[in-house]
């Protein structure tokens, strides 16, 4: 069922990022389309202008006489005929009434061409409209006049039409880009959210597995045990009594503390708790914490070596919070080891505060599991390890606590190899 769960999410996934990239794909589409429009009316409107100009320029008898007698006196010797400042004047004027009647407000340059020159290898209409526009035939004589040489053109030049056209679409292109980004963030945040909210849902169920089989256990004892004590034959039997209620006592308290260890966690991450500050020894917090744990090292064939190395290891802190921490990792450094245990508890100061180092020669971690170590509910994949108890909370509070502390927590582990948790806590937090 999970499975399926799983491929289902994923293939919703799957369908929603192809509907995006097909979404992303014709809003480009439609950007170069709507750019290709622009251009093909701007051509449009400077064939149009291009008409005009030419109109005007032949209408103008006087401007194309004196046009015609320059290219007659250049006689082909130079490509690019100069032309007097008044017509100069006149041709620009023309232009630029010319354009702006039809919308174009592009800049442009223009010249006059004889056609006759040696170094005249190409036609107007062989050159593309964006590229210049020429007023081919304005100048030539008439057909039925004796002298038809004055051969020439006038080209207008214009910069690169699509670059003026993306210059002009900059807000649809700039909005365009925006929309785009804004729905990709959204997408990827909520893939996001989907997966981890995904991921949570899976330690959740996890966690109620684990704490169904954690207190089935005690439940079951102290019902046996209970039921052994209402038989006649215990009642007159008063070791066997003591014995029973031991049992009942021991379990209700395995109880209490698995109960205690949710609520706990559950009050830290609401913010209902308050710490206790006081200076406090961390080497007597550490020796605390390794007397608690020592026994049941030893029982596993293991042992606990520390080196108190700090010169100043008195810091302010909550005596119980940090105790738990030290605790949490060393019990976690315990049940996670396959063979023998053999722990190593380091301090060390610095300027600024003290830092713990608890390094065990466990199962250890890959990279993917050290990135959710602290999270809530998770625990780490123990292999061929069955017997390993707990909800998958201890770390987390640890690094809430260490938090709430001011201080950090890094993990340097490697799978198979072990691992090293090394805590700072600042002198004053």
């Amino acid at each position: 069922m999970m499975k399926k769960k799983r491929s289902k999410i994923f293939i919703i996934i799957g369908i929603s990022a192809l509907s995006l990239l097909g979404l992303i794909a014709i809003q480009i589409n439609w950007i170069f389309h709507t750019a290709k429009l622009r251009e093909q009316q701007l051509k449009h409107r400077l064939a149009t202008a291009s008409t005009h100009i030419s109109y005007g320029v032949f209408k103008d008898s006087l401007l194309r006489a004196r046009l015609a007698k320059k290219v007659n006196e250049n006689n082909g010797r130079e490509l690019s005929v100069k032309i007097d400042s008044r017509d100069q004047a006149i041709l620009d004027s023309l232009i630029k009434n010319k354009f702006e009647y039809q919308h174009v407000d592009l800049p442009y340059s223009f010249k006059l061409v004889d056609k006759r020159n040696r170094y005249f290898n190409s036609t107007c209409h062989s050159q593309q409209i964006s590229q210049r526009i020429c007023l081919e035939g304005v100048l030539e004589r008439e057909k039925r006049a004796k002298d038809r040489t004055a051969k020439a053109e006038i080209r207008i030049f214009l910069p690169d039409m699509m670059g003026y056209v993306w210059s002009h679409m900059g807000w649809i292109v700039i909005v365009s880009v925006i929309m785009i980004a804004f729905t990709s963030g959204g997408f990827i945040l909520t893939v996001r959210t989907v997966l981890r909210q995904k991921k949570m849902s899976e330690m959740t169920t996890d966690f109620i597995n684990n704490m169904t089989h954690e207190l089935k256990t005690p439940i079951a004892t102290v019902s046996l045990a209970s039921n052994m004590l209402r038989k006649e034959k215990i009642l007159d039997n008063r070791e066997k009594i003591v014995h029973y209620s031991s049992v009942i006592h021991e379990e209700n308290k395995k109880l209490q503390d698995q109960v205690e260890q949710v609520l706990r966690i559950a009050k830290v991450e609401k913010g209902e708790y308050t710490l206790n500050k006081v200076q406090a020894d961390i080497h007597t917090l550490v020796l605390d914490a390794i007397a608690t744990i020592d026994l049941q090292v030893r029982e596993k064939g293991g042992k606990v070596q520390y080196y108190l190395n700090a010169m100043r290891h008195t810091v302010m802190a909550d005596v119980v919070h940090i105790t738990n921490v030290i605790s949490n990792l060393l019990d976690n450094a315990n049940k996670y080891t396959s063979d023998a245990p053999e722990i190593i508890v380091e301090t060390k100061d610095l300027d600024d505060g003290v830092v713990i180092s608890v390094t065990d020669n466990g199962i250890g971690m890959s990279k993917e599991m050290q990135k959710h170590i602290f999270d809530k509910f998770y625990r780490v994949s123990t292999g061929n390890i069955h017997d390993v108890k707990g909800f998958g909370l201890g770390l987390a509070y640890v690094k809430m606590m260490i938090d709430a502390h001011k201080g950090h927590i890094e993990l340097k582990s490697e799978l198979g190899k072990g691992s090293c948790f090394e805590i700072f806590l600042p002198y004053t937090a």
